[in-house]
């Protein structure tokens, strides 16, 4: 998808009509457009974001006001809409989203390249086609809220990394033939007429028959979890905006930061003892039983018994050359070529041997583990004790800052400590429960694994109907090859995202840190040159978002430096930025704007006067194609008020203007 225009009718402070044509494709593809705070930047980054998904990001206020209050107050049938003209695989369409009552609204999408033509009767499944939804916020993104992007890894974020890199189809292939794979063992479970292939089908199927569901769920307390945390992000926000309740509010980020951390060591311990005692139960438990044999092992050593007086070798070496160790002949025949034979049943062997020294060094770990074992656990309980410490020492402190905001005498901060608790609450509520449904689909998962290899071991004991058979082996050949595809693919994209990653991060960072992805879970960590874990809140973990998103779109739309033949076509979309300096050190913020233009295929940024520092004016202007400034109107006298400007290109913007004939938000052309 490629923006072309958008216009806005009446949408929330533009009143009328709002035009702005993007700038096209090619060395000048950024659009940039300049206002101040509340002059309408955000308003505009949610008009394009709501026009194609009907949703808004998560820091918007007062959503349910879409209609321009002059608008509404000067017309009674005011139109409230959003166009927004787009290219997609070289065809032109129109989609307008109407506003039809309070939190409504219609959508219509309209193909162009033969004129006018008749609107899709499924609007929003077409635009989800383009920008599936839950990608949209990859493309259209609030900047100020890059701190709350998580990079750690969760169910959700995997799922949305893999959708912007075309991994989705595929998956959906492997459900498919999945699904063909069980249907086929089934057959065969009632061609074979064997109770225990009926057994293990069944249970497949029930867990089959569930597990969707389950999945379902999993994602969408997620994604309510995801909209929780950042309506308790919004209103923390709003908190630290506010002088009395600012110190009070940071002490808690905090504290929060402290627990988390708490709880993610706690967490970790919790699960080295459960894999310590898994490991060392056994030994712990035969240590008793293995002293008695241990000192027969040792009595049989001392007495010369083990291993025997004689080996192999050396009775077959005196047969071979008829001599004896002594001196004397042992004569084919002989009574003495006897006896030396008899000596052959309890003769050592090497590999009586090796099973004698593998025995004795067994018996060493179990006394070892034994001798440890209690103060190497008594050691992880103690660090558990710790950690349960301080958190209950961190939650002490969290309330005694609750009711120092709860007594502060304003109405403001009172309120929203009341709705950040509420909402904290709910995300709480939220979390336990995603905990315990995520924790069935694992189960459920790893029970299903278990039982289809149970299914396959059983089916080639049975030996019977070979022609389902032959068609299993089919479906199965075809889903390993493609599956064994969509890994070295999925390998070979992270592998470039990270190189991509730490190839900006050694052209932009002053510090020698590199970036990592988990393979497994998608993590992305930054590391310093000791490889230690930076963090993501600091300075340099923001680069680290703002580099990882423009990592992703670009690798997306293929402007990597190396390429990827995709199984499926990734997610291409312009790149849609509100506020995208705000939450940098000034000493990185030329970087990444150069960063951003030149990872991009079409980028569209919202900046005030105060982000276009002469770092990001020297780094973009090569690359604007087409300019625009929001200019806010005031009714009323300006009074003592200021009039704010921004120079440009010796050129002069006014930033607001007063005397109006009404309160609105203005886009022109610069």
């Amino acid at each position: 998808m490629f923006l072309q225009r958008v216009l806005l009718r009446n949408f929330r402070g533009f009143y009328g009509d709002q035009t702005i044509d993007f700038a096209p494709l090619g060395a000048n593809s950024v659009t940039v457009i300049h206002g101040e705070n509340g002059a309408g930047k955000t308003n505009l980054l949610n008009a394009i974001f709501w026009c194609l998904t009907g949703e808004f990001t998560p820091r918007l206020s007062n959503v349910e006001m879409l209609l321009n209050k002059a608008a509404r107050d000067e017309y009674k049938e005011a139109e409230c809409f959003v166009e927004v003209t787009f290219k997609h695989e070289d065809k032109q369409y129109l989609a307008r989203r109407t506003v039809t009552g309070r939190n409504l609204s219609s959508l219509e999408v309209i193909p162009l390249d033969d004129g006018v033509g008749k609107p899709f009767t499924s609007p929003q499944q077409f635009l989800e086609k383009i920008i599936p939804k839950g990608l949209s916020r990859w493309f259209f993104f609030d900047a100020e809220a890059i701190g709350e992007l998580e990079l750690s890894g969760s169910t959700q974020f995997r799922q949305e990394l893999r959708k912007v890199l075309g991994f989705e189809l595929v998956d959906r292939l492997l459900e498919d033939l999945d699904r063909c794979l069980s249907k086929k063992q089934s057959s065969l479970a009632k061609t074979v007429n064997s109770k225990e292939l009926d057994a293990i089908q069944e249970a497949r199927e029930k867990i089959e028959h569930i597990l969707p569901a389950q999945c379902d769920k999993a994602k969408a307390l997620e994604q309510q979890l995801g909209i929780a945390d950042a309506r308790v992000s919004k209103l923390e926000g709003e908190l630290r905006n506010l002088p009395k309740s600012k110190p009070l509010q940071d002490s808690r980020s905090r504290l929060e930061a402290r627990r988390k951390n708490c709880v993610t060591n706690k967490k970790e311990l919790q699960d080295r003892i459960a894999r310590y005692v898994g490991d060392s139960a056994p030994a712990v438990l035969i240590a008793s039983m293995a002293a008695p044999f241990q000192d027969q092992l040792h009595l049989k050593e001392n007495s010369g018994r083990l291993p025997a007086p004689f080996s192999e070798q050396l009775v077959e070496d005196i047969l071979r050359d008829a001599t004896c160790v002594c001196g004397r002949p042992v004569d084919h025949g002989s009574c003495e070529e006897a006896k030396i034979k008899s000596l052959m049943r309890s003769a050592s062997t090497t590999a009586f041997n090796q099973r004698v020294r593998a025995i004795q060094y067994l018996l060493k770990d179990i006394e070892a583990t034994r001798e440890t074992y209690g103060t190497s656990l008594a050691d992880l309980q103690r660090r558990v004790e710790t950690n349960d410490t301080e958190i209950a020492e961190i939650d002490d402190q969290l309330k005694e800052i609750k009711r120092q905001l709860e007594l502060i005498d304003e109405d403001s901060i009172q309120t929203l400590e009341r709705e950040r608790s509420a909402a904290a609450t709910d995300a709480r509520q939220l979390s336990q429960q995603f905990a315990v449904i995520n924790d069935q689909v694992t189960k459920n998962e790893a029970r299903l694994r278990d039982l289809k290899l149970q299914y396959e071991n059983t089916a080639k004991k049975l030996g019977h109907g070979d022609a389902v058979k032959k068609q299993i082996d089919k479906i199965k050949r075809l889903t390993d090859y493609i599956a064994g595809t969509l890994k070295k693919q999925e390998l070979r994209a992270l592998n470039l995202l990270q190189i991509e990653l730490n190839r900006i991060l050694t052209n932009y960072l002053t510090k020698h840190y590199s970036a990592r992805i988990n393979p497994r879970t998608y993590e992305v960590e930054l590391l310093d040159a000791q490889g230690r874990d930076v963090g993501r809140s600091t300075g340099e973990g923001q680069v680290l978002k703002f580099a990882f998103i423009t990592a992703v779109v670009a690798l997306a739309g293929r402007k990597t430096q190396e390429k990827i033949e995709f199984l499926a076509e990734p997610t291409v979309a312009p790149l849609v930025l509100d506020a995208p300096f705000s939450a940098l050190d000034p000493e990185y913020q030329g970087s990444v704007a150069e960063n951003l233009a030149n990872q991009s295929t079409q980028l569209v940024l919202l900046i005030s006067s105060a982000a276009w520092g002469d770092a990001v004016a020297a780094a973009l202007e090569r690359h604007v194609g087409k300019r625009y400034v929001i200019v806010s109107r005031q009714q009323g006298p300006r009074g003592n008020k200021p009039v704010k400007t921004m120079r440009i290109n010796d050129r002069v913007l006014t930033l607001n203007e007063y005397d109006a004939e009404r309160d609105e938000s203005v886009i022109l052309e610069f």
